[in-house]
């Protein structure tokens, strides 16, 4: 007779049994990730080289591992750090320029149909993402006659990890494990690995964890190791929604976030602080340098955190906050219309022009659903906290869901009355986005979910300060082609797409009689003369109340200039 086994052993075990090089690691995120394995990670394959990270987004953990000298190949959607909004990072350009055969063409969307793919069993999965832009390459995508229309179709290849890793606010020493919304991949990693280890806050007994009752999460036969590892997802969040696990939830660690920001810019500080945090600790010892009352502080941030100092509060309006309030009456006026009743915020100055549009709508009585790719739905936007995916915000979901239910169904082929709000690095004369290499062919950040939303049925606002280098006539690399453009919302204009599908100019943000000087400036941020609707409007300047609303989410000015 089979007996249980338990499966509860340190993370140094964990690591020890179950990684070997060669291995292909995904760390799966639902609102989080396992750092406390990334970490056992870096110190047991430090320096070798000898391991791939497949990945919807590759973030500060990703920079830790290649700096600790784990990480052969990269393959994601997204490269970079998010926090407060995204940014590239030099650690992770390198490491892609590096090695050719490392592949940063994914999406969100994409990368999570994947490891479905991989753990249903399928050898392939069918996309409407990727094709007909610079994301789509010879390796790892194809083109397939549907048999039923015999229509060409985008297919990608399943991925099947070699081993996973969750984290998770609690599980037993069977391995069974509860899982928390908002579920980016539904742990789809989890599902589609060989083999999986979990990291939780807290492991009890299997009689224990039956006693909460049914919960979603990951049966204990598929997990091979698990870990109590308190402040797991650190410098990530923990979100907990009911008291009977005992797990209190924990903020993301802003301070901590930041500087991994600053680190990331140079990789010879990157590595030294990997020697320091990471080499010569361990788990507990990482947690007594942050500290007691540190960690403390997080979990009370977590239930009442404390709004950001405001930052020059009576300065003009910054150009990013210009084209912020361009972005949110544009987006009201698609509400009111009827055109509109979700807003899906991207990441980025675009989605504080839809937190703000929301609370307009909010006041006019028109109600309008605020959705973020991670699975957050309904929610109302916190002020004093400019970071799209805190605590606060999944709090006051109406619904948790996931990238597979945001990107590909809300704001998929068939989404219904959907305003997709999209930061952009360039743009060209179409209104297409670049996010994803420099002129000389260098990784910026990637795509995420924005080449997801530019092809479905949602209407795309761009919202994009208009200044020098923003701009191309022809993008070097067009990461998100737009199907649905309703508009670009700058400073200094607004541009819709004519019946050509080019730009031009639909209005002009100026005082009467500023015309000529507002188009002259325009000029000189394109170096293109952009063709004048006949009928062009004038947008009066932001008034000051516009302006303190988009600060009340961002009092700092992180992402308002």
């Amino acid at each position: 007779m089979v007996k249980n086994m338990n499966k509860h052993v340190t993370l140094k075990q964990a690591i020890s049994d179950i990684v070997q090089k060669g291995d292909v690691l995904c760390f799966g995120i639902t609102h989080n990730r396992s750092h406390a394995a990334v970490y056992e990670v870096a110190r047991q394959f430090r320096d070798t080289k000898s391991l791939t990270l497949a990945a919807t987004g590759l973030l500060e953990y990703a920079s830790i591992l290649v700096s600790a000298g784990v990480v052969d190949r990269l393959e994601a959607a997204f490269s970079g750090n998010t926090y407060p909004a995204p940014s590239p990072s030099k650690v992770l350009q390198n490491a892609f320029s590096e090695n050719p055969e490392s592949d940063p063409d994914w999406t969100n969307l994409t990368m999570t149909l994947r490891l479905m793919a991989g753990a249903m069993g399928w050898p392939f999965v069918p996309v409407n993402s990727l094709h007909g832009s610079g994301l789509w390459r010879d390796k790892g995508r194809a083109l397939v006659t549907d048999p039923f229309t015999n229509e060409k179709q985008a297919v990608i290849p399943a991925l099947v990890p070699d081993v996973s890793f969750m984290h998770a606010p609690i599980a037993d020493t069977l391995g069974n494990t509860v899982i928390h919304g908002p579920d980016a991949e539904e742990t789809w990693a989890a599902f589609a690995g060989r083999k999986l280890i979990v990291t939780a806050e807290r492991v009890v007994s299997p009689e224990e964890f039956r006693q909460l009752g049914p919960r979603t999460g990951i049966p204990g036969h598929l997990v091979d190791r698990v870990v109590e590892a308190p402040y797991g997802a650190h410098p990530q969040g923990q979100f907990v929604w009911t008291k009977e696990e005992g797990v209190a939830s924990y903020a993301e660690d802003y301070a901590f976030r930041k500087n991994m920001r600053a680190l990331t810019r140079d990789p010879e500080a990157m590595r030294a602080w990997v020697e320091d945090w990471v080499f010569s600790s361990d788990h507990d010892s990482y947690l007594a340098r942050l500290g007691k009352d540190h960690l403390e502080f997080l979990c009370a941030s977590a239930l009442d955190p404390i709004p950001e100092t405001p930052k020059d509060a009576d300065a003009p309006a910054s150009p990013e906050e210009c084209a912020a309030v361009v972005g949110m009456r544009k987006s009201v006026g698609l509400a009111a219309s009827g055109r509109s009743e979700s807003f899906f915020a991207g990441i980025g100055l675009s989605h504080l022009a839809a937190w703000g549009a929301e609370q307009l709508c909010r006041d006019q009585g028109i109600d309008v659903a605020v959705i973020a790719e991670t699975g957050m739905v309904g929610f109302r936007p916190i002020a004093g906290d400019p970071y799209l995916f805190n605590r606060p915000n999944a709090a006051s979901s109406q619904f948790h869901s996931s990238f597979l239910r945001t990107l590909g169904v809300l704001a998929g082929p068939r989404a219904r009355n959907c305003l997709s709000l999209l930061a952009a690095g360039q743009i060209d004369a179409r209104g297409n986005i670049n996010s994803s290499r420099t002129a000389s062919g260098r990784l910026i950040v990637g795509s995420g979910g924005a080449n997801d939303l530019a092809g479905g049925a949602s209407e795309v606002l761009i919202v994009m300060p208009l200044k020098k280098g923003r701009y191309a006539p022809e993008l070097s690399f067009t990461t998100s082609p737009i199907k649905n453009l309703a508009g670009v919302a700058t400073d200094l204009c607004w541009l819709e797409r004519n019946e050509n599908g080019a730009l031009e100019i639909a209005g002009l943000v100026c005082e009467p009689g500023q015309e000529d000087q507002t188009l002259a400036a325009i000029r000189e941020a394109t170096g293109s003369d952009l063709p004048v609707r006949a009928n062009v409007e004038r947008i009066p300047p932001p008034e000051q109340s516009e302006i303190a609303l988009l600060r009340s989410f961002d009092p700092a000015r992180a992402l308002l200039g």
